[in-house]
């Protein structure tokens, strides 16, 4: 009987070593992950040309940018983006800047509403952004294919810097006042070459109406993560 008493217990001693050890590995795994993803933003930042808004953006920064998406995946698009974008009240439209601290951000919370791993092929991705100001834009109109005759702009001090591109769908889609008037909204996106822009001042981004009119959005680079 002692005999026995003493095979069960080495039994569930091993059983205990085995689980305190299984435990630990996964904690090295996780520890590892994360480890070589900092190391990996820290290679890429130091490898990156630099520009005024990214060289803001610290591998610090980067990370905190990841957890701001993963942490905030379930807040609705306009609220998650609300510090980047300048709105102009409902019906009026918004224009949102992506950064490469927002684009991470972005992206992150895609990856995490996916259920997918933020892997170190999307941070590089991410910060491709660096050589562009990428705007997005929400209008609003009457006809189906409003979008299509507008276009955009920036002034920034005495100069008139023209998108490198734009794209605007070919069909809106019903807007939130259906049928009523605006009856139709829109997704533009604009880049802008970043050479050209000052990007410790104020911009004034603006969308051109088919008739001439200009809409305009004014951004504060230097105060913008």
């Amino acid at each position: 009987m002692q005999n026995n008493y003493n095979t069960a217990a080495q039994k569930k001693a091993c059983k205990t070593n085995f689980t305190i050890i299984e435990g630990s590995e996964s904690v090295a795994k996780k520890l590892f992950l994360q480890s070589s993803v900092f190391s990996l933003i820290l290679c890429l930042f130091v490898l990156k040309p630099a520009h005024a808004v990214l060289s803001k953006l610290t591998p610090e920064q980067i990370q905190e940018a990841i957890e701001y998406g993963q942490k905030n995946k379930n807040l609705d698009l306009a609220t998650f983006s609300r510090p980047w974008t300048v709105s102009l009240g409902k019906g009026q439209g918004s224009a949102s800047l992506f950064t490469p601290y927002h684009n991470h951000a972005y992206k992150a919370r895609k990856a995490a509403v996916e259920r997918r791993e933020f892997t170190n092929q999307n941070i590089t991705e991410a910060l491709d952004i660096g050589n562009t100001l990428t705007f997005s834009v929400t209008v609003y109109g009457d006809q189906y294919d409003f979008a299509m005759r507008h276009s955009a702009k920036i002034y920034q001090k005495e100069e008139v810097i023209q998108p490198e591109f734009e794209f605007a769908p070919e069909i809106a889609d019903a807007s939130e006042f259906w049928p009523d008037s605006p009856s139709h909204t829109a997704r533009l996106v604009f880049k802008f070459p970043v050479k050209d822009i000052d990007l410790n001042t104020l911009i004034t981004f603006v969308i051109v109406a088919p008739g001439g009119e200009e809409t305009p959005f004014y951004f504060d680079l230097s105060k913008m993560k």
